[in-house]
């Protein structure tokens, strides 16, 4: 009577496969060898594992069959290795279950010796594993101490697997450094910067979308600043820097500040200018307890642009005000061209309503008289339900298109125009009056990342003060009438 076994076949990597332990190879054998030993192969686990570790599916699933299946009397295997690398699993079958490990390609004797022998071959496969774990390892600590990092490379680095270096991702890479820029010189909580992260489309190496814990790694990694950490290795790496070490030290200090609820300081500028030499951020800190200062934030490295003081800064920014005070001559030319405008935006917009409402009127009488067609038997309840369903879809289209053109009718461009260029006319004189705070608030309202190089200022003004300044600047008021208008 044939005896009854299952067989398992484990391939854990690639370069067994070519070291002629695929899983092909060892099926065959297997076959060839139970039906040479009159062996009854009653089942086949096939697993992609690593064998040094408990825990793996297909072994455990093994298992559970055998326990199930008590005719089943031995398990064959390629080679004892195959079946296991730790002593765990070996002692499972051979000692718990009484199974028989069957080699079909070491010739092992079925009695103590051979017992003896298959025990000493799962001890040496357990020792070689550990073995080779530790020089991999050892491996690993040693490319560390070269500055080459031994694993995966974090967002905004690619591992180049031609040339076995990491090397820095061109679209993730600049992210990465303004949300380290970001995050040195304004006040944003880690939520506030998983919604800022989302804007830019920074996303995971998996293609997700970043959280919290995925910010707060990225601001401690120091892989950024090119220094290589792996275990107890510290070293300086090869590949290149994302951020500035002087970048990178100072979101440390804030993320430790705010660790031990440290009373938050407030610069009022910051966030408003970015360095005229590099492009970083113009962050600020408190200096003796008391003084602000402004300064670049060297995302880059070192750079020439100097120190400022807050009060200092406050006053060479009252130039932006100045630049869009526009002079009363000028307003009362504009003012007319608005009224002109006014009144032909209005005429324009009453014909376009008159146009609409005899089309809504239009497909209201369609409508009726397609009721009145159904009640009487002219058209189908399907057709008529059809064509209502399609008429008051377009009725609905046009009745918010003359809901938008009352709104637009009822709007005081003209009033609100007035009012503007009175306020900027005081503009410098206001400006001078109000606090930091307040000072900022106004001229986030008429600029955005002005760049600051040494003591000079370059306004980048938003619309339509970019309009007035130019008009400032060059006294050209109607270069493009239309857009001034």
């Amino acid at each position: 009577m044939s005896r009854k076994v299952v067989t398992y076949v484990r391939v854990s990597t690639e370069e067994q496969a070519e070291h002629g332990y695929s899983i092909d190879v060892q099926k065959q054998v297997l076959i060839d060898y139970a039906a040479g030993h009159d062996l009854d192969v009653v089942e086949v686990f096939i697993e992609s594992e690593s064998a040094f570790k408990p825990g793996r599916p297909e072994f455990a699933r093994m298992v559970e069959f055998l326990e199930e299946h008590k005719e089943v009397t031995a398990v064959l295997v390629y080679k004892i290795d195959r079946i296991s690398r730790n002593m765990s699993d070996y002692a499972t079958l051979v000692e718990k279950m009484g199974l028989e490990i069957v080699s079909a390609t070491e010739q092992l004797p079925a009695n103590a010796t051979g017992r003896l022998m298959g025990d000493m071959q799962a001890a040496f496969s357990r020792y070689f594993s550990a073995q080779l774990s530790e020089r991999v390892r050892d491996a690993m600590v040693a490319k560390a101490k070269k500055g080459e990092y031994p694993g995966w490379a974090p967002i905004g680095y690619r591992n180049d697997k031609l040339k076995r270096t990491i090397v820095v991702d061109p679209e993730m890479a600049p992210i990465i450094r303004e949300l380290f820029e970001t995050y040195a010189s304004e006040d944003l909580s880690l939520s506030e910067l998983v919604k800022w992260a989302k804007k830019r489309g920074l996303k995971t190496l998996r293609g997700g979308v970043v959280s919290k814990s995925s910010i707060h790694r990225i601001l401690t990694n120091p892989f950024y600043a090119a220094i290589v950490q792996w275990g107890e290795v510290t070293a300086e790496g090869v590949h290149p820097p994302i951020v500035s070490r002087y970048l990178f030290d100072r979101v440390q200090e804030k993320l430790c500040g705010k660790g031990h609820r440290q009373t938050k300081q407030h610069f009022p500028f910051r966030g408003l200018l970015v360095c005229g030499y590099c492009g970083c951020r113009i962050t600020a800190s408190l200096e003796k307890g008391k003084y602000i200062y402004y300064h670049c934030t060297h995302g880059r490295g070192q750079c020439p642009q100097p120190y400022i003081r807050q009060e200092a800064l406050a006053q060479r920014l009252m130039s932006i005000v100045d630049n869009v005070r526009v002079p009363q001559q000028v307003v009362e030319q504009l003012m007319e061209q608005i009224y002109k405008s006014e009144a032909k935006r209005e005429e324009r917009l009453k014909a376009q309503r008159e146009s609409l409402q005899s089309q809504a009127d239009e497909i209201g009488r369609r409508r009726d008289q397609a009721y009145v067609d159904r009640l009487g038997g002219v058209i189908t309840d399907e057709r008529w339900k059809k064509l209502d369903e399609e008429w008051g879809r377009q009725q609905e289209s046009i009745l918010a298109s003359i809901q938008r053109i009352d709104e637009a009718l009822h709007s005081t461009a003209d009033r609100d125009a007035k009012v503007a260029f009175e306020l900027l006319d005081r503009a410098t004189e206001l400006y001078s009056s109000q606090s930091a705070d307040e000072q900022a608030e106004a001229l986030r309202i008429l600029v955005s990342n002005c760049k600051l190089k040494g003591k000079e200022l370059e306004p980048n003004y938003r619309k339509p003060f970019d309009l007035m300044a130019y008009g400032v600047k060059t006294g050209n008021w109607y270069p493009r009438e239309d857009s001034n208008l």
